[in-house]
């Protein structure tokens, strides 16, 4: 939880927000974090977060998250990856268009940027690493297309299990002309299967495509602004936060 969201009183020291990794399982600092959404990997494992240590542990673990009240609470899973190298420096992790994950291995004798001068010699230009971790009894994905894919293919791309297929989807969609993309985002939006367990995150995600084009559909911004789904409020607040200059009455929506 961020400082600013806690209201503190005037001579009184504001209480820390508890960690969220349990204390055993600390570790600092951590470069790199991923959520778990591949359809590569055990269906027990989706939503898991993925967190990197580059100093004492060396390697990623993975915690199990799980909703608690107005926040969360995690479960250490397993120790992911480890190495004995004392070099190994995780740095990155990120899951392929096939649902492979990546982690990308510094390898450096020098982590920190303040003792040590940007052209230490001891500094490690030359070597580097990158893993690359799957499930053998699970076939790998196929990629979906998003480079050249029609405007229909990637809107329906959002549909799918996987965060950075849609991630990369809304980054080719926002390069797309906004002429082009808004109208059949609401055509795809109006066919949407109510009755599906998915229905609000699909709003959602529609609701960020036209965010990303500048051009917040105010429809559909008030209408998963009262969706039963509270996930779903909580990403349009996000959304109406930052869209005062397009939303005139922003403070009584």
């Amino acid at each position: 939880m961020l400082p600013v969201t806690i209201k503190p009183k005037y001579g009184v020291a504001t209480t820390k927000s508890r960690n969220l990794v349990q204390d055993e399982h600390r570790v600092r600092p951590t470069s790199g974090l991923e959520f778990v959404s591949s359809r590569h990997f055990p269906d027990s494992l989706q939503g898991d977060f993925l967190i990197n240590n580059t100093i004492g542990f060396l390697g990623t673990k993975e915690h199990r998250l799980n909703d608690d009240g107005t926040g969360y609470k995690s479960t250490h899973r397993q120790d992911l990856l480890q190495s004995s190298d004392k070099n190994f420096r995780p740095v990155d992790l990120e899951f392929a268009p096939d649902g492979s994950l990546y982690i990308a291995d510094w390898h450096n004798i020098l982590i920190g940027h303040m003792q040590h001068n940007a052209r230490d010699p001891l500094r490690d230009h030359v070597h580097g690493r990158i893993y690359r971790i799957t499930y053998p009894s699970r076939p790998l994905l196929k990629p979906a297309q998003i480079a050249g894919a029609s405007i229909s293919q990637l809107l329906d791309n959002l549909k799918l299990p996987e965060y950075r297929t849609r991630y990369r989807t809304r980054a080719e969609l926002r390069g797309r002309k906004s002429s082009e993309v808004l109208p059949q985002l609401k055509d795809w939006v109006a066919k949407l299967d109510k009755s599906n367990p998915k229905y609000a995150h699909q709003l959602v995600e529609a609701l960020w495509v036209s965010w990303g084009l500048n051009q917040v559909d105010q429809e559909l911004l008030r209408k998963v602004l009262k969706s039963d789904d509270y996930h779903a409020r909580a990403a349009a607040v996000r959304v109406l936060r930052y869209t005062g200059h397009q939303v005139k009455d922003q403070e009584s929506c």
